[in-house]
């Protein structure tokens, strides 16, 4: 598989995607990422391997939220292009990698758009998957394409909510640091528990499919 780096957010996502490539012989280097916009762009233009994989094959892979019905909890998809809801701007993955990873995986491609916070509605999703005609949010991905658009990038993501239910509300969960703020997010749960309990039964199912894709990824050559 022709992917120089794998780059992950931090915590349980590249935990997930190091467990499922513990096994592989010569796996191509993971790296641990901030998550949120903001703080994976401070580590971008900080990053010592910004330069060496300026024009190499980059693989952004974690956790989404579906922004279709046909789109359910564990279910992986390919970004063939992505926009950027904060500016309006969109970027486009590399088609070749993008295509032989989803002919690989056997997963559907499709768009992405990129927020700033967690989007926790129905209603806000639905908006959002009407205006950009988008099947999945996240919070990384335009930085990338935008940040290094000289890099072969693929980007893939599980989903781990669907668009059927409210999550809890995260907001300040996650630091400007791109950390996770515990006792926000532990006072967000109890505000809302059934809702706490279905993100996180979803984030379970989502990071379990992060890790077999990840060792179908590299199970043997294409």
């Amino acid at each position: 598989m022709a992917i120089q780096v794998i780059l992950v957010p931090a915590g349980a996502e590249y935990q997930a995607v190091m467990r499922g490539i513990k096994a592989v012989p010569e796996a191509p280097s993971v790296i641990s990422i901030p998550a949120g916009p903001a703080a994976f762009r401070a580590f971008l233009e900080s990053w010592e391997g910004r330069s060496r994989y300026a024009d190499q094959e980059i693989l952004l892979m974690g956790l989404g939220g579906s922004l279709s019905p046909q789109h359910q909890i564990g279910d992986a998809i390919l970004l063939e292009s992505v926009w950027n809801a904060a500016g309006g701007d969109g970027f486009q993955c590399d088609r070749a990698l993008t295509e032989s990873l989803a002919q690989w995986l056997k997963v559907p491609m499709g768009t992405g758009v990129m927020c700033d916070r967690v989007i926790t509605t129905v209603a806000e999703k639905r908006r959002l998957g009407d205006r950009y005609r988008a099947n999945v949010v996240d919070m990384e991905s335009a930085v990338l394409l935008e940040a290094m658009p000289q890099a072969k990038v693929a980007i893939l993501r599980v989903i781990s909510d669907d668009c059927s239910r409210d999550l809890p509300d995260l907001a300040g969960a996650i630091g400007s640091d791109g950390s996770l703020r515990a006792d926000t997010l532990a006072r967000s749960f109890l505000k809302r528990p059934i809702a706490a309990l279905n993100f996180i039964s979803g984030s379970l199912q989502a990071l379990r499919t992060l890790e077999q894709i990840t060792l179908m990824l590299f199970k043997s050559d294409q």
